[in-house]
């Protein structure tokens, strides 16, 4: 059902909301979760809790889709193509959500994603707690079986999705990616032109697709790592140089960069039995998770040296107050730095500061560009140690972008167009 082609209006009231699309109008009340809603609730939860994605996955071989139109395929195929190393994931990953709980109970509103009994908290009087769900099985289940690289904690970390209104396509939040292929979805869920379990079946398969074709990608680019001829430092630098200054969403390439090359020197016994922490994810604020940069080495599993990643950024005043805010007073920090992909702009007021904060903590503050900081980590290395950490740099790289370092370098976002970029990176350098 395309609704792109039907009147539509949400009218919001005190206690309800009225969705009016062509001749349907659908009441939302607020309120606390009825015992209907419970009920449907407690359904899918015994459901999933009994496997029913698992048993689904089992059978999915040799599905018949003759019953799902060509109308419906596209949209679907249409959303996983949507995803990008920057948007998508989450749209994808509550359609999956909205058609297993259509699947599961098909008289439940999947345009209601908040509901409970909780005094004080919003909710629908028949919708029920989505992001429950989604953390509990939905999202656990799409990362075992890698059907969608998406953070741990569910789909429900993009803030846009929890708004207080029923998902249509009046939903006024700001959505990034396939956002009218999902809100498609969503109406044909509801009023039954989507066979739920049949377009669950059908995601499910695109998403593994897709999924099948980045293995055979990652397994190509890791070739082609492990085969670059004459991996010198100057020629690795070269090109993983000119790859996070061509590829999209330079920042987290230019991280995963500095990170690699760490990696690299832990893998050539360079780092003095200091150990590299694990990449962080991509929202991950440093200062909530604890962390003091994007990099860090351990000693005695205490902190000694600290790299914040910092591209397209070589004003760094503000940078230096954040940093003073997470370094302790009893800081074990030796070394504490930012690496920029330029030249650092050294105004009177960065340096200034810099060492008003390297005189405080008593931690050496360093701003440094990225010329600069890969000599300080390689200029007492002699020929043969420099061509070890090189090559090791370059797989290090690769293979993270290629999800095969997932203790050392859990990534959680799609990196497909990464690999592609490292690739030409790798041609032209």
């Amino acid at each position: 059902m395309n609704t792109e082609k039907m009147e539509s209006r949400l009218e919001v009231y005190e206690n309800r909301s009225e969705l009016f699309q062509g001749d349907k109008v659908s009441i939302y009340r607020e309120g606390p979760q009825n015992k209907d809603a419970q009920d449907r609730y407690e359904k899918i939860n015994v459901a999933l809790e009994n496997g029913f994605l698992r048993d689904m996955m089992k059978s999915i071989v040799g599905t018949d889709f003759t019953d799902l139109s060509t109308e419906n395929k596209k949209l679907i195929q249409n959303l996983v193509k949507g995803i990008t190393s920057q948007v998508g994931r989450a749209l994808v990953g509550v359609a999956f959500l909205q058609m297993t709980i259509k699947a599961i109970c098909p008289e439940q509103s999947i345009r209601l994603h908040k509901g409970g009994a909780r005094s004080g908290a919003f909710s629908w009087e028949d919708g029920i707690s989505m992001r429950t769900i989604d953390s509990s099985y939905i999202t656990p289940f799409l990362r075992e079986y890698n059907l969608l690289n998406v953070n741990k904690y569910g789909v429900f970390m993009t803030r846009s999705l929890a708004e207080n209104y029923p998902y249509s396509k009046l939903y006024k939040a700001e959505m990034r990616g396939p956002f009218d292929e999902w809100i498609e979805i969503v109406d044909a869920l509801e009023y039954g032109s989507m066979p739920p379990e049949l377009g669950l079946r059908y995601l499910a398969i695109q998403m593994k697709n897709r999924h099948d074709n980045f293995l055979k990608l990652a397994d190509e680019t890791v070739a082609k790592a492990k085969s670059y001829p004459n991996p010198t430092l100057p020629r690795v630098k070269s090109v993983l140089t000119y790859f996070f200054n061509n590829t999209d969403y330079r920042a987290r390439a230019f991280e995963v960069v500095i990170h690699g090359l760490m990696q690299a020197m832990q893998e050539c016994g360079l780092l003095d039995g200091r150990k590299v922490v694990p990449l962080s994810q991509m929202r991950s604020a440093n200062k909530k998770h604890g962390n003091i940069g994007d990099v860090e080495l351990v000693e005695n599993r205490l902190v000694v040296e600290s790299w914040d990643a910092k591209y397209g950024k070589p004003y760094l005043r503000d940078e230096l107050e954040e940093l003073r805010d997470k370094i302790p007073d009893d800081s074990s920090v030796e070394v504490a730095g930012f690496i920029v992909n330029s030249e650092v702009d050294k105004r009177s007021d960065v340096i200034t500061r810099a060492e008003e904060i390297q005189q405080e903590t008593g931690v050496e503050i360093c701003l440094l560009s990225f010329d600069e900081w890969l000599e300080r980590q390689t200029s007492m290395l002699n020929m043969e140690k420099r061509n070890c950490v090189a090559q090791k740099w370059l797989i290090a790289v690769v293979e993270s972008f290629a999800l095969k370092r997932p203790d050392l370098a859990p990534i959680d976002e799609p990196c497909d167009e990464w690999l592609k970029d490292l690739q030409d990176a790798m041609l032209k350098s």
